[in-house]
């Protein structure tokens, strides 16, 4: 049977080397978790962004949008250099609404 010394004598003896091999690894984790976030997470979320300010930008009188609060309303106006939009959302109803509320353009439904 062995002492405490003595196992600690053999916990010594054992290859240092073995229990730091991590470092390396862990400073290529890192990049690679990054690069992996960006093309799941960071990228597809630019690129609806980039769709959805090019759908602001082309509203035009007339259009039915979707506000982020789900309010339906026709384009009336714009105001304040393209900052604000009027939309009618019932009749003799108009409200002011900020542009980046925009949600999405309703597409115009085909008559039968």
């Amino acid at each position: 049977m062995l002492s405490n010394f003595q196992n600690l004598f053999l916990l010594a003896q054992a290859d240092p080397a073995g229990a730091q091999g991590g470092g390396f690894n862990t400073l290529l984790f890192i990049p690679i978790l990054f690069i992996i976030l960006y093309f799941i997470v960071i990228r597809p979320q630019r690129n609806e962004e980039k769709k959805r300010k090019t759908m602001i930008e082309s509203l035009q009188k007339g259009d039915v949008v979707i506000t982020s609060s789900g309010i339906h309303g026709k384009v009336v106006e714009f105001k304040d250099n393209n900052e604000s939009v009027v939309l009618a959302i019932a009749k003799d109803t108009n409200v002011t609404f900020n542009s980046s509320t925009i949600l999405r353009k309703k597409e115009k439904e085909k008559e039968a």
